[in-house]
């Protein structure tokens, strides 16, 4: 009997060990792995990705009027056997029924208060007691063209993958609302957010950084208030930002592994989509050149000098014969504005005066507030007290970094030199194109049309994110130093993202 009893308890014991104790002791192992907080990452990022595109505003992320417009343009049949009426271009950017959109896209613009709340920050929508928000049933089931049948349209020309697969999704749920359709969009934006964070873990991997190490930063590229709103919208930005991020990885793994055709080609593909997103994707062809000839010429050390050259040349001749052969030439000239004629008497007088008007300390600090959290129509900003205690921080940083370069120091818990050259040449050349662009446009309109609002800048976000932590970590003392550093700017990162969405966000659209 007392055997039977003893057999029973050591039968539950055995039993409580295999279904609880082990399982519960297999998941804190894997807890403390670093791919499953990475997971953990992708997944909160995705979440809140999905939460916030669709709390955000009918179309009140910047000019996502114009991208769903030319999305929705772009779905429709080739032979168009409608009528086209021919109108004079009266546009007015308070009132949305002046754009040759379609009927349905301005009708539903209309119907969620859209001219009302842009560039109103302290207006909010009209709210319904009920679940369903303001005109949503009418929208729902309206029975509002959604081809354009004025001529000449003002939508986009721009070529980006973004509009082609927001158009295949627009085609794939044409039997939805208009509601439906747009949000699904926004998901798909969303998507591409998140791969961004995965390629900002492997990079930072790549280049040297602990696993643990890795995911902090990743961390902080996700929690970036700006690059978490851009993730949400309907917009060709984050395309780009997803190019330039894939084009990092493979440069990054072109430096570290040497001369391999995987790279090789994954960084040809980057550069091909980076283009195929939005005009300073262009930059990408132009950053790919050298850096293949820097990997190329550490690679085959036992050619001549001679050989190398003149092979360097017939590459070269051929990437840039393949550039003009397959990017129609209107289009180089679109993004580059190079055959517009100045309106001023020479060069040094344009950009001089380009200068006063945008490198003044008022408009760099708007960049730098747009950069980091200027949200909806550039009406919301986070405070200035904000924005100040940041950019102290950059200015750190890039001191930090600028002295790691010029040491002999060897700091092992911090990346090569190499990949912090790689890093502030890329974001150079980025500031180079846009500025260029913005530039240009001035000089045939004595206007800032363009600008440089800081989500133009936000493909480089990775790159900038490590040259911060490296500068910063330059003036650590120790592994463990730099791991509290770390922390602490995890922390401060969640924190500022907290504070933007509730402090901001929130506030300007629901209260």
């Amino acid at each position: 009997m007392f055997s039977l009893k003893k057999a029973k308890k050591l039968e539950i014991l055995s039993l409580l060990y295999y279904t609880v104790y082990m399982p519960f002791n297999q998941t804190l192992k894997i807890s403390k792995k670093p791919l499953f907080w990475l997971s953990v990452l992708l997944f909160v990022f995705l979440a809140k990705g999905a939460i916030f595109s669709l709390s955000l505003p009918f179309f009140q992320g910047p000019d996502e009027q114009l991208h769903y417009a030319t999305i929705q343009y772009r779905a429709e049949p080739t032979e168009k056997n409608w009528p086209l009426r021919h109108m004079v271009r009266t546009i007015d950017g308070g009132d949305i029924s002046t754009y040759h959109f379609s009927e349905e896209t301005i009708k539903s613009a209309q119907a969620t208060q859209f001219d009302e709340v842009k560039f109103q920050n302290e207006n909010t929508q009209t709210f319904t007691q009920s679940s369903t928000g303001i005109n949503e049933p009418m929208i729902a089931e309206s029975s509002w063209k959604r081809y354009i049948d004025t001529y000449q349209s003002d939508v986009s020309g721009t070529s980006s993958f973004y509009y082609s697969f927001g158009t295949q999704m627009e085609k794939l749920f044409s039997h939805q609302s208009i509601l439906f359709r747009f949000f699904s969009i926004r998901l798909f934006s969303v998507i591409l957010g998140t791969l961004v964070i995965l390629l900002a873990y492997l990079t930072t991997r790549k280049i040297g950084f602990s696993a643990w190490h890795s995911l902090i930063v990743a961390s902080l590229v996700a929690f970036q208030p700006m690059l978490a709103t851009t993730a949400a919208q309907v917009n060709i930005d984050i395309a780009l930002i997803f190019s330039f991020s894939l084009f990092i990885y493979a440069a990054v793994s072109l430096l570290r592994d040497g001369w391999r055709w995987s790279w090789i080609a994954l960084l040809i593909f980057s550069a091909g989509l980076g283009l195929y997103s939005k005009g300073p994707g262009l930059i990408l062809i132009v950053c790919a050149l050298p850096l293949l000839i820097f990997v190329a010429y550490r690679h085959f050390t036992q050619i001549s000098k001679r050989n190398f050259f003149l092979g360097l040349f017939l590459a070269g001749s051929f990437i840039f014969g393949l550039t003009f052969t397959f990017v129609p030439a209107s289009y180089l000239a679109s993004i580059t504005n190079i055959t517009a004629t100045s309106h001023f008497s020479s060069p040094s007088e344009s950009i001089s005066r380009y200068f006063d008007k945008t490198i003044r300390q008022g408009a760099l600090r708007d960049t730098e507030a747009s950069y980091w959290g200027h949200f909806g129509w550039l009406d919301t900003k986070v405070s200035g007290r904000t924005i100040d205690i940041i950019w102290t921080l950059e200015i750190i940083a890039w001191i930090g970094a600028i002295l790691f370069l010029i040491s002999k120091k060897q700091i092992g818990y911090l990346p090569e030199k190499k990949y912090i050259v790689f890093s502030v040449g890329i974001i150079i050349a980025l500031e180079l194109a846009i500025r260029f662009y913005d530039w240009r446009v001035f000089d045939v309109t004595k206007q800032i049309l363009i600008g440089t609002p800081g989500r133009y800048f936000l493909p480089n976000i990775i790159p900038h994110i490590i040259l911060m932590v490296t500068g910063l970590g330059y003036f650590t003392r120790n592994k463990k130093q730099f791991d509290t550093l770390l922390k602490v700017l995890l922390i401060l990162m969640i924190l500022f993202s907290l504070y933007a969405m509730f402090d901001i966000i929130i506030p300007r659209y629901y209260l």
